[in-house]
């Protein structure tokens, strides 16, 4: 059954997208700007440039700046390393192993390490994804703290129905200068997670 599951959630379909990530896809030739359906579509995730939170991430208001234009490169396992324009192609999404920043996500040097291999669900109705390393599986998602000294950045945290862990990603009109055409529009495929009411 866990094959089953996993073999679904990675399932790999050629599709285009124009847009917010309605449409279930993904075009590696573009950057994209992630939102929650928690903070809204206001507060994008965006880059710390400097100070003791340097390339870490957090939420903050949409502007025109290269840390909130994320890229994703697909693997050929199905998932995705994350991006940005900020930092460039070599300097990927990761999440901290231990410490007091554990299950958070910073910016660090691009490797073979499956803290920065993200996949991507989509939720029942399409409209919103999940986040999700193959590092700490499918059971933990991308959320947003709310309150205290780490407000609006994210980390990981045992899958539920809370709306930070509920993400939009919408396309812009930047396109990304190394994109490869021939695996650039990647669909989605669906979780397999049990729904909450």
């Amino acid at each position: 059954m866990m094959g089953v599951r996993s073999a679904i959630v990675v399932t790999v379909l050629v599709a285009c997208l124009s847009g917010p990530a309605l449409a279930q896809s993904i075009d590696q030739s573009f950057y994209y700007k992630l939102s929650t359906q928690f903070r809204g579509s206001g507060m994008k995730l965006d880059v710390f440039n400097g100070g003791p939170k340097n390339n870490m991430t957090r939420l903050e208001p949409d502007q025109d700046v290269s840390g909130q234009f994320w890229r994703f490169a697909g693997n050929p396992d199905g998932t995705f390393r994350l991006t940005t324009l900020f930092r460039g192609p070599g300097t990927c999404l990761d999440i901290f192993n231990g410490g007091s920043n554990n299950n958070q996500p910073h910016l660090t040097r691009c490797a073979n390490f499956t803290g920065q291999f993200w996949s991507i669900m989509l939720t029942g109705d399409g409209e919103f994804v999940r986040l999700t390393t193959k590092f700490r599986g499918p059971g933990m998602c991308l959320d947003i703290f709310n309150g205290g000294p780490n407000n609006n950045q994210p980390h990981l945290a045992k899958c539920d129905n809370l709306t930070g862990q509920l993400w939009m990603l919408t396309r812009t009109d930047k396109q990304a200068e190394a994109a490869t055409r021939d695996n650039s529009n990647i669909q989605l495929g669906y979780a397999t997670a049990p729904r909450r009411k």
